[in-house]
């Protein structure tokens, strides 16, 4: 199918650029025609494309805000796969968290830090930005399917990033609204901030084709191998300071025999594991018309291959732009778009068992040599894995001025995305237990936005500008999920059951079958009115009222929330004390305030409590039941949820100030704000008594604080130019409250106390080791003890804080950040003639990770061939990351579990610079050929990328880490890559 859907594409392709060749560029001819500036009616432009209708149709669109503008110019060049990939260090206020390099795999977008608590994969997907392309607010994936998995490692499915979907290459310009004076127009969604992107627009006159393409190398990464040898070697000194006979006894088989030469041999694995590989992309736009109908029509393919694992990820897009003016003073813009991904997945054995929540014999590891890892996937070559993903969005708008000073605008948008993995494991490779699953999963949404705009000038000095408005939104949500255990054969790889009367028509037992369905409908229905008021051109007052119902927030008086939004600026340069400055060209001071509900993406939470019927089968730890008889429960898996909850909501300030000096030689833009959100739902434990284990409660409080400055500058200009542009943002959070007036609340490894931040760790605090038992603390005649466990030589010599002689949780501590105090960029231009070159370094200052793989490593006792996830050890653990001269020798059969992550020996500085790329670029346009052939832009250039980085992390990347700052070393490398590629423009 994916060979078909190639074809396909590459022959639009080449139907493109023949028609392209073969066409007369329409006539043109100006008309009078109108476009939406500033929420006012301008009558005299043409329809040239530089509407962009479906953002008139937002209300509010006028206020001043915090918006970060990113020229995509640049970025085209890079062979970026999706838009998470090149916003970091370039555009302030965001952050970027990687767990994997792994190309079309999800990732964490921050902006303006967050008051979610990230504690996995799951837990980010509340902390995410609304994406809107061309005025359409995007679906995007939901975590519920997380719900029926015990790991919450990768989300059920093709687990494949939808911000990839967005095609780089057709994009114009993106904007970070991070404000509530520029988020407000889209009310509860853009809580959490919005990334409004711009993609390429119809334009009239003569028509033009755009031509992109690159092509280079991923290289693999050089890395540090061991064998058995070196890992006995790192073992034996605690096996003769520590170990007792049964413990000597249990010493590993695939490291006791050292003429094993599977482990023992060369440990060359990393030649097989690692690889150079190609990577390319391509795309193309016809665009032209008249004034009256213009038109855009583009391709792209795209393959983006990692250089780990055989992954990687292969896209196709194309899109459609249709704009025309039917009648005087009306005009319809209408947009198509379409996007297939395919990943190829990684062969990690930890994601394999947690998708099969099943474990085989972890008593040998995948040994270190490159001739047994070509014979262990000749036989993962029948495994099948098959990650597809397809997007569409398409919309019409409406623009239509009549009256004066009136003007209608109305938008229809629909956007849809599927989601389908067909996966199958050989028994061949499963302790001859095969399994299947399949996995099909889809988000849709509708959005209607109409809006009555009307403006008038007043003296010249004075302008007025009302919306009234209403948008609807209507999301559609489900997934299918059926696995299966013990096939009959490897070659059968469908599941069929359920004929009693021919059960030799089944494939697979009907006991070893699991089904999973779910289905979420949410509706969100918003009414608003605002007004701008100018005054001659320097002095802009705003302000907005919305009202939003939304349709998992129970009815009990709570299902609408009501949103003021005021912001004001003020452009000081206008006074005539400063007009004539020669040193201060622009200067633009801003304010705004504003409150958003905060909207749940589960509804099993604001619609009060409620009953399911249940049927439990063996073996399936999800679904409830009694002796496998339907009964009436309460699915409190999530935690009790009550009658009476309340909109979360948040609360938001921001003071800024534009300025640009010396005839804009220098721009400076510079934000403080906070950010509090209030009336958060948070899981209160409660005893174990009440039959579930946590409450639904409202009442946690959270405030986000910080500053931006962004400064850029025109050093140099002439024939030879130099633009330097530096970035720093800094943010804080604080913990306010918690719900019944509690100071603190513990969840597993994690604890948010009052008046602290939320993304620190909760750690034990280490201070050495006891060398012999006489060092150990004695106090009423008894030694110091961890939950009731006697310290002995050995052990690791914890703080106890409290001073009551007991190592517990009550004597850990908060400790670190889980994300960064200061962050940013710093870029470079240097320009000579026709030849450029830009590098960008982006930074990362303050931010501490829990480096979980070394803590694995030491901790090899309780992780060796053990019936855990734990006990998975991937190719990559033979695999030297760190010094472990740096360590305690514990004792590691201690009962104290001397070597678990949560203590301050593995809590590291992750710090960083990386210099995220270089471009070297060279103009061909004003070449006499070049211009002979109708050339209005041709150039060549090529790109290196993740060239270096200097940290003092003796992990791996610190870029890579769970979302919650364990670096368990599961993470695939982020690759360096290097391209040549070509632009034209005829």
């Amino acid at each position: 199918m994916t060979t078909l859907y190639t074809h396909a594409f590459r022959g639009a392709l080449l139907m493109l650029l023949l028609a392209t060749a073969l066409s007369t560029p329409p006539a043109y001819s100006q008309v009078k025609t109108v476009r939406m500036t500033n929420n006012a009616i301008d009558s005299t432009l043409p329809l040239n494309g530089n509407t962009t209708a479906p953002d008139s149709l937002i209300p509010g669109s006028a206020m001043p805000g915090a918006i970060s503008a990113l020229d995509a110019s640049p970025v085209k060049l890079l062979p970026y796969s999706s838009i998470d990939q090149l916003l970091q260090g370039r555009i302030s206020g965001v952050e970027v968290r990687s767990n994997t390099g792994e190309p079309g795999v999800p990732g964490l977008t921050i902006i303006r830090g967050t008051a979610i608590q990230i504690t996995g994969a799951k837990s980010s997907y509340y902390a995410q930005p609304l994406y809107v392309v061309d005025g359409v607010p995007l679906v995007m994936e939901h975590p519920y399917a997380f719900d029926i998995k015990q790991y919450d490692y990768t989300r059920p499915g093709p687990n494949i990033n939808m911000g990839a979907a967005i095609d780089v290459n057709n994009i114009e310009s993106i904007e970070v609204l991070k404000d509530f004076g520029a988020t407000a127009m889209y009310g509860p969604r853009g809580v959490n901030g919005v990334i409004r992107i711009t993609t390429r627009k119809p334009r009239a006159g003569k028509q033009k084709v755009t031509f992109n393409t690159y092509f280079g190398v991923a290289a693999k990464p050089m890395v540090h191998t061991i064998n058995a040898a070196f890992e006995r070697d790192f073992r034996l000194p605690f096996y003769r300071q520590y170990a007792n006979a049964s413990q000597w006894a249990a010493f590993p088989r695939y490291l006791a025999d050292s003429m094993q030469a599977a482990y023992y041999g060369p440990a060359n694995w990393d030649d097989t594991y690692y690889q150079n590989r190609l990577v390319q992309g391509v795309s193309a736009a016809i665009n032209g018309g008249s004034a009256r109908s213009n038109f855009i029509f583009g391709v792209g393919e795209q393959h983006d291959p990692g250089v780990a694992d055989k992954s990687g990820l292969n896209k196709y897009n194309v899109y459609f732009k249709l704009n025309i003016e039917p009648v005087k003073n009306m005009q319809l813009l209408t947009s198509i778009s379409g996007t297939l991904m395919d990943r190829k997945n990684n062969h990690s054995l930890r994601d394999r068992f947690a998708e099969e929540e099943y474990l085989p014999s972890l008593t040998d590891p995948l040994p270190p040599n490159k001739d047994y890892l070509t014979k262990y996937n000749t036989e993962y070559d029948r495994v099948v894995d098959k990650n597809k993903s397809n997007a569409i969005q398409a919309s019409l708008a409406i623009n239509y001025n009549f009256l004066p000073h009136f003007n209608f605008s109305s938008l229809l948008a629909v956007d849809y995305n599927d989601q389908n993995r067909d996966y199958f494991i050989p028994g061949s490779i499963n302790e001859g237990n095969s399994y299947i699953s399949y996995y099909t999963g889809l988000n849709r949404r509708i959005s209607v936005d109409n809006a009555l705009t009307w403006s008038d000038n007043f003296r010249g000095k004075h302008a007025l500008t009302l919306k009234l408005g209403q948008s609807l939104q209507l999301d559609n949500r489900k997934y299918d999920y059926t696995k299966g255990y013990r096939g009959p054969s490897d070659f059968i790889k469908i599941i069929r059951v359920g004929d009693k009367d021919h059960p030799e028509n089944n494939t697979y037992d009907s006991r070893m079958v699991y089904s999973y369905k779910d289905y979420v409908n949410f509706n969100l229905v918003s009414f608003y009115g605002s007004a701008t008021y100018e005054f001659n051109k320097k002095l802009n007052l705003s302000m907005l009222l919305r009202s939003d119902g939304s349709s998992n927030i129970n009815a009990n008086g709570y299902a609408w929330f009501v949103s003021p939004t005021i912001a004001a600026s003020y452009k000081l340069s206008e006074e005539e004390f400063l007009r004539n400055s020669n040193t201060i060209s622009n200067l633009l001071l801003r304010a705004s305030w504003g409150r958003q509900g905060r909207l749940f993406l589960d509804d099993n939470i604001g619609n009060g409590p409620y009953y399911t019927v249940d049927i439990g089968w063996s073996g399936n730890r999800n679904i409830a039941g009694y002796n496998g008889i339907p009964s009436l429960s309460l699915p409190f898996g999530k935690g009790y949820s009550g009658w009476g909850t309340q909109w979360p909501y948040t609360d938001q300030w921001d003071l800024g100030a534009d300025l640009s000096l010396w005839h804009n030689k220098v721009t400076i833009s510079a934000d403080i704000y906070s950010k509090t959100d209030k009336n958060l739902i948070v899981a209160v434990p409660v005893p174990s008594e009440y039959g579930y284990k946590q409450t639904n409660k409202n009442g946690m409080s959270v405030r986000n604080y910080g500053a931006e400055l962004s400064i850029s500058a025109n050093v140099i200009h002439g024939t030879f130019s130099w633009q330097p542009q530096l970035i720093v943002q800094t943010n804080q959070n604080k913990l306010l409250a918690l719900p019944d007036h509690l100071s603190a609340i513990t969840y597993g490894s994690r604890r948010l106390e009052v008046g602290k931040p939320i993304d620190r760790y909760w750690l034990l605090e280490n201070n050495g080791i006891y060398t012999k038992d006489s060092d150990i603390p004695v106090k009423g005649g008894q030694p110091l003890s961890f939950n009731g466990i006697a310290f002995k030589a050995g052990d690791p010599k914890w703080q106890d804080t409290n001073g009551d002689n007991v190592i517990n949780d009550d004597d850990r501590i908060l400790k670190g950040h889980n994300s960064p105090t200061v962050s940013g960029g710093f870029s470079n231009t240097f320009t000579y003639k026709a030849v450029s070159l830009n590098f960008v370094i982006a930074y990362s200052l303050g931010r501490q990770l829990i480096n979980a793989r070394m803590a694995g490593r030491f901790d090899f006792v309780n992780r060796e061939g053990v019936d855990n996830i734990i006990g998975v050890k991937e190719l990559t653990f033979w695999q030297r990351i760190g010094d472990y001269s740096k360590y305690p020798l514990y004792n590691p059969w201690s009962y104290v579990n001397p070597y678990q992550a949560d203590q301050t020996l593995f809590l590291e500085d992750a710090s960083f610079a990386k210099l995220r790329s270089v471009t070297l670029s060279y103009s061909l346009a004003d070449r006499k050929w070049a211009r002979k052939r109708y050339f209005s832009q041709c150039k060549v250039y090529a790109t290196l990328n993740n060239l270096f980085t200097i940290t003092k992390y003796s992990g791996g990347d610190p870029e890579l880490a769970d979302f919650n700052g364990y670096d368990n070393g599961y993470g695939m490398p982020i690759p360096k890559t290097y391209t040549l590629g070509f632009s034209l423009e005829f």
